[in-house]
């Protein structure tokens, strides 16, 4: 066993005999040549031994034995003395009245010095290792004081890590340039503590609570990664100001992720058993941030598996195995010698992070029927020539109808939408735009179009279509850009699938300037139509999803968010595209599933390094963990 060790002896000779001796057996030793720097060193830091000689200058080594006992942290101190004055057996029997666990007169031969250690550390007061006394405090919600190697004081509050005070987050701050140590010896704080280095203006106050938080977590974290067994006290009298509270749960999952895991032992004693979730888990999940892998093995519990069955999936048996035994020691899974079916939350819960991603199964997309055409045609003509004589009966004039819409149709065959209504690019204008599309509508009055049949009906339908894509498309300016970009004569006309593809195409680009723009609304729109003239478009199927989870009024609608997942899905499934990933990597991102989002956002980014939204996902959640460790709250939605 090792331990802290305050060595006190005023022969500088020996004292390096000493500490070479305990180091080399793994020891941390610290020297005093007083008994008062002795006492100041106790009172700084915990030590889990003393080694004192009697005989010192200024507070002899008797006197600063009494003071010991007599404090209430340091009572239960171990000590071991050595003497040259005081020997005899009446001194050994009134130093063990004092708690002296080992009495050795000088000289005296290094295995005995030795054993006397190892005994006083062996006999000291019981401690638990670091994580089952964390996991005890927080079943209890205890407060109090755990006694970190280095002298670090961890405050307790509730259960969780709430507060330390440690003579080494002065150094840290200084190691990480927070903190000037000529400014330290310029303008030195009025008294100990964090608080006076604010008062004295040496460090903000937001960047003190971002440090503190972030010396606690490493601070706890190595004390894991060491299995220290501290000291605890039930007192947290003197608590240190300000408090940087910390996520026990999150704490102790981190750890596990980090530390290496003895696999073979574990296996051997739990191997065979089954485990399945309990109540607790569902209460401590969402406080969990997990990746995609550690999901994955979850996924495999409750299925009547052993552990060495789920394990045997795991790419990483270790690390699977580390994070099924921190659940079992938080309660949230329990070991059953027999399969046995989860249990289910004990209380109302919407929504569970960590679990996998939802795959939604595809739903057709309503398609424009031709009653909806009508309808858009008939507002449009009614527009212009309003409501009278529109239930006029055809005249004898009239009777050439069709041969007009075989006109029309013929007219507007590889003719560009300018050419369409009489105009280029250059002579374009909307008071032209205008005036010209009412002029060829208002032939195809709703009577008119009802009376033909065949062919000529779908002829006319196409002219009505390719006239309002024409006006819809040259009368935003959005889509005319993106019209005059992609205007060439092997993709203009009216040419059936061409057209539809022409017109996706426009409205593809459209949408993405709206999205641009922050036009979430005209987005959507756009999208939309771009989605109905070609549904297995990965691209636009993503796009779509995008615009619809970003419109602010479709935030309260569930049936939106349900069509954004199928329209994502749909898209991954078309094609592994980086879009769809860092749009779906955004939706778990913004559900608090951030180990999960980030295995969308890395799969963006293997297939285009250079997709903004899968970059700046990331940026997010290394900021989130960095603010996680630092100890800030940021308040990320809203």
């Amino acid at each position: 066993m090792t331990g802290s060790i305050l060595l006190v002896e005023d022969n500088e000779r020996l004292t390096e005999m000493l500490r070479t001796v305990l180091e080399s057996r793994g020891h941390q030793v610290k020297s005093a040549g007083s008994g008062d720097d002795a006492l100041a060193q106790l009172q700084g830091q915990r030590f889990d031994l003393l080694v004192l000689d009697l005989k010192l200058p200024g507070m002899n080594g008797v006197e600063l034995l009494q003071r010991v006992r007599r404090s209430a942290a340091l009572k239960e101190l171990p000590v071991v003395i050595m003497t040259g004055v005081f020997r005899g057996e009446d001194y050994a029997r009134a130093a063990a009245k004092l708690g002296v666990e080992a009495y050795l007169e000088k000289p005296f031969g290094k295995d005995d010095f030795l054993k006397a250690v190892q005994g006083a550390l062996e006999r000291g007061p019981a401690r638990k290792e670091l994580s089952r006394l964390l996991l005890d405090l927080y079943k209890n919600g205890k407060n109090g004081m755990i006694e970190l190697r280095g002298g670090t004081r961890v405050f307790v509050v509730g259960g969780e890590p709430a507060s330390f005070s440690s003579p080494g987050f002065v150094p840290f701050l200084i190691s990480a340039n927070h903190l000037q140590r000529g400014d330290l010896e310029q303008f030195p704080p009025s008294r100990p503590g964090r608080l006076p280095l604010v008062e004295a203006g040496l460090i903000g106050y937001d960047d003190l609570l971002e440090q503190s938080r972030l010396f606690l977590f490493r601070a706890l974290v190595e004390a894991l990664l060491q299995n220290q067994s501290p000291r605890f006290t039930p007192d947290i009298t003197g608590v240190e100001l300000p408090l940087t509270p910390l996520s026990l749960p999150r704490l102790l999952h981190q750890a596990a992720g980090t530390a290496s895991f003895d696999l073979p032992p574990y296996l051997t004693s739990r191997g065979a058993l089954c485990p399945v979730r309990t109540p607790e888990y569902f209460r401590l999940a969402n406080l969990l941030n997990m990746g995609q892998e550690e999901v994955d093995l979850l996924q495999r519990l409750g299925q009547g598996k052993t552990v060495q069955d789920i394990l045997s999936d795991c790419d990483t048996p270790a690390r699977g195995a580390a994070l099924l035994d921190l659940l079992a020691r938080m309660g949230m899974l329990s070991l059953a010698a027999a399969p046995a079916q989860d249990q289910q939350p004990d209380f109302p819960q919407k929504v569970l992070f960590n679990r996998p991603i939802e795959e939604v199964s595809e739903r057709r997309a309503e398609a424009i029927n031709f009653n909806d055409l009508v309808d858009e045609v008939s507002e449009s003509i009614e527009q212009v020539v309003g409501k009278k004589g529109m239930a006029a009966p055809l005249s004898a004039t009239e009777i050439d109808f069709e041969q007009e819409v075989q006109r029309d149709y013929a007219a507007i065959q590889d003719k560009n939408y300018y050419e369409i209504f009489g105009m280029t690019p250059g002579t374009f204008s909307f008071a032209t735009l205008k005036d010209a599309y009412f002029a060829k509508t208002r032939e195809y009055s709703p009577e008119k179009f009802m009376q033909l049949s065949g062919d000529t009906l779908g002829r006319a339908q196409d002219v009505l279509s390719h006239y309002a894509n024409a006006y819809n498309t040259l009368s935003s300016v959005i889509a005319k850009e993106r019209y005059d970009e992609m205007l060439n004569a092997d993709t203009v006309g009216l040419g059936g699938k061409r057209e539809d593809e022409l017109q996706a195409r426009i409205q593809f680009q459209s949408g993405k300037v709206f999205l641009e723009m922050e036009d979430y609304g005209n987005a959507e729109r756009a999208l939309q139509d771009a989605y109905t003239l070609d549904p297995n478009d990965a691209q636009t199927s993503a796009y779509l999803a995008w615009s619809i989870y970003k419109n602010p009024g479709n935030q309260r609608s569930q049936g939106a968010l349900e069509k954004c997942r199928m329209l994502l899905s749909k898209s991954l499934q078309a094609e592994r595209n980086a879009d769809a990933f860092a749009f779906r990597g955004w939706m778990l991102l913004d559900e608090g599933r951030d180990g999960l989002a980030e295995g969308e956002f890395q799969k963006s980014l293997k297939l285009n390094p250079h997709q903004s939204h899968a970059q700046g996902g990331m940026r997010l959640i290394r900021e989130r963990r960095e603010a996680e460790k630092k100890g800030l709250f940021k308040r990320i939605f809203g």
